[in-house]
This record gives structure tokens, sequence and C-alpha cells, in this order.
């Protein structure tokens, strides 16, 4: 791989912090686009919907990168469907030309503990926008990128598999002392 080169998210993405909305327009009927406040509304991948709003302000697209900007920033999903997101959350368009959509992904997951240090106030630890445009990302070729994507997947894959294998033990563990206890 080449030599290091660190640049500005600011520079490999577009940034759209959340607003939000009236909440006179939130509805649980389905009516507009699903709404995304918060880490609250996240699941494993992608968020999971809750809450809808007829008249949305900020909206992301399918694939942006949805962070939690505020309490407890840096937690991250990948939306997979148009949706208005509120003021604790940014989501992030990567330019495509420069920059996957998983590597960045990675790649600000890296960044967390930084960024959460970065957070200002004294009931809610938050990020602003300016932070997170000057959060510095290591850039490779594109080949690279998909290099780096396909290592961390399969590390990814190594880890799921040993945490399967450990709750299968933990069970295993289980059953033989509620047997004994049973006999």
């Amino acid at each position: 791989m080449n030599e290091l080169k660190m640049i500005e998210l600011a520079n490999l993405c577009t940034l759209n912090m959340g607003q939000s909305p009236d909440s006179s327009t939130y509805n649980e009927q389905g009516n507009g686009l699903p709404f995304f406040q918060g880490n609250a509304d996240f699941g494993e991948i992608h968020p999971k919907v809750r809450v809808w709003c007829s008249d949305p302000i900020k909206i992301a697209n399918i694939g942006d990168i949805l962070i939690s900007v505020r309490a407890p920033i840096g937690a991250m999903n990948i939306a997979d469907e148009r949706c208005c997101i509120g003021r604790g959350l940014a989501a992030l368009t990567p330019n495509q030309d420069v920059c996957l959509q998983q590597y960045l992904y990675y790649a600000i997951q890296s960044r967390v503990d930084s960024l959460i240090s970065q957070g200002t106030g004294s009931t809610f630890k938050a990020i602003s926008k300016k932070v997170l445009e000057q959060t510095l990302i290591p850039v490779y070729s594109i080949d690279e990128q998909n290099e780096i994507i396909s290592k961390i997947k399969e590390i990814e894959t190594v880890i799921k598999c040993r945490v399967e294998q450990q709750k299968l033990l933990d069970d295993l563990i289980k059953s033989r002392f509620l047997g004994e206890v049973a006999a």
C-alpha cells in the first residue's frame, strides 16, 4: 500500500446535519418519510422505523452513512431508504470517485474515540459539523480501499463466528449444570 495520506472528512463526502421538524408532523401511521432522531432508532446495520414525518426538513438518501452526533457520539448505521434525520444525526454521502461507502464507514469507526473526545456540552455531549468536517480520514486508492474492505469483512466474519461459538458454549455449560440440578 502507498504512503498513508490523511484528508479531512469534508473532502470525501457531503455532510448533512440533521434538524428536527415540528413535532406536529410526527406520526406512527407511515405518513411521510421514516424519521430517525438518533442511535435509539439504530439496528445492527440499518435503522428501524418507529416514527414518520409528514414534513421533513433534512433528508438522508439510501446508502448514506448515518452518524450520531450527540449522546452517544459515533454510533453509525446505513440508511436503507430515503429518510428524515433529526438533530441527533448527520448523514454522510461519500464522493464515490474518491471514497467507497463501506471504506468510509470503517474509517469513521476508527475515529469514534477522537470524535467522542471532542464532544462538548454539560448534560449531553455533542459534536458540531465543524468537528465532523475536520476529522482526518486515511485515504487510499479505490483498489486499496476495496482490499481493506475485504480484509475487514473477513475479520468481522471470524468475530461473528467466535461470538456464536461462545454463546453455544455458554448454553452448553448452563445445560450441563441445569441437567445435574434436575437429576
